[in-house]
């Protein structure tokens, strides 16, 4: 275990030193799991909670939660201290402005909020025949938020850190349109969505590598909210709006630029929100070069551990593609964690643990070994 000094920058001195395993050694950890040549067991992004951690102080205001490099950056350190990792658990500095953050940088708005920030309180497309030009402003508040912070967090070789939550290209659409009329426009104004899906799309790719760009001029590991570690650029691609609409108008608007997406950066992780995308699947597997698929069942659903998912989880992986599962809290179904990792091929599947101590995490790394043997 090595520790790493975190360094002092422009965001005042910090005498504080972060204790996690060797980054270089994790590192080849995950590129085994990109490359789906883990086989002894699955990649583990296990972590528990310290004894006597304490949390950071509240926000003074939304605007000090969400946009002051400062708060965010030292909120991280204090809340990472609380936080030991074992296997390849590795904390991580995620520039969040909530999802779809793009929205805000072709034209519409943001709102803070406690939770998150949203994106639908403008909808600027109001016309099919007159719709907005959707181009990526540079000078937009929350691009300049964005690359502010994320300039910032690059400048720290000792803190791994994630690009922003771009979003789903019709996610953006939506938010932007209104979810409901938008679902009536695919019947009333097929042609006109798939012009605008083409003309924001070519906007993402922008944001996207500009992004990227930073990650590689510091010569840092490309992550993003998932918190998969890579050496080489990856996203997780993403259409909730999906959730509402057949197979057929998801293999005519979301299919081809998913398809477009995964064919233009190295690595991918589809996130399949919900029990309304599983439709969908098939076509998403049947893309040549998409990595892997992460499965959320959705609130009030069946947790991934439950055995209703394992015909899922055996299409996904006969497919030969990766298995992302953010479990969370399983120290209370141990029974049902010990079915799930028998059942699973561990070969490129990655599971996020978190315990409340570290006797139990020790406990559930030791069990986990055992039962993929």
């Amino acid at each position: 275990m090595l520790s790493l000094k975190l360094s002092t920058n422009t965001m005042g001195k910090r005498d504080k030193t972060m204790f996690i395993k060797n980054y270089k050694e994790v590192l080849l950890e995950y590129e085994k799991f990109w490359n789906r040549e883990n086989t002894s067991r699955p990649i583990l992004n296990l972590s528990y909670t310290k004894d006597g951690a304490t949390p950071y102080r509240a926000p003074k205001n939304l605007e000090e939660k969400w946009l002051d490099e400062s708060y965010i950056y030292n909120a991280f350190l204090h809340n990472i201290s609380n936080i030991g990792f074992l296997a390849e658990g590795i904390p991580m500095l995620f520039t969040n402005f909530g999802p779809g953050c793009l929205t805000a940088c072709i034209g519409g708005s943001y709102e803070l909020s406690n939770r998150t920030i949203w994106f639908e309180n403008q909808q600027i497309i109001t016309d099919w025949e007159a719709p907005p030009n959707l181009e990526l402003n540079e000078k937009s508040e929350m691009w300049q938020h964005l690359l502010r912070l994320q300039s910032r967090f690059a400048t720290d070789p000792d803190i791994p850190f994630s690009i922003t939550d771009l979003g789903g290209i019709l996610d953006i659409i939506a938010a932007l349109r209104g979810t409901e009329t938008l679902l009536y426009d695919l019947y009333d104004y097929p042609s006109e969505i798939k012009v605008c899906i083409k003309k924001v799309t070519e906007e993402w790719f922008k944001a996207f590598d500009q992004q990227i760009n930073c990650v590689k001029n510091a010569n840092l590991p490309y992550n993003a909210w998932m918190n998969i570690p890579s050496l080489k650029p990856w996203y997780p691609l993403q259409c909730d709006f999906s959730y509402m609409i057949a197979p057929s108008h998801f293999e005519e608007f979301v299919l081809p630029h998913i398809t477009k997406q995964v064919n233009y950066m190295d690595r991918s992780i589809y996130h399949l929100d919900g029990v309304g995308e599983l439709p969908h699947l098939d076509m998403l597997l049947d893309i040549p070069k998409l990595t892997g698929i992460q499965w959320v069942p959705g609130a009030g659903i069946e947790p991934l551990f439950d055995k209703k998912w394992f015909d899922v989880y055996k299409k996904i992986q006969d497919k030969k593609k990766n298995l992302v599962l953010h479990i969370g809290r399983v120290e209370n179904n141990m029974n049902d964690l010990e079915r799930l990792i028998k059942e699973l091929d561990p070969t490129g599947v990655y599971l996020q643990i978190s315990c409340s101590s570290q006797k139990i995490a020790e406990n559930t790394l030791e069990k986990i070994i055992q039962w993929s043997k």
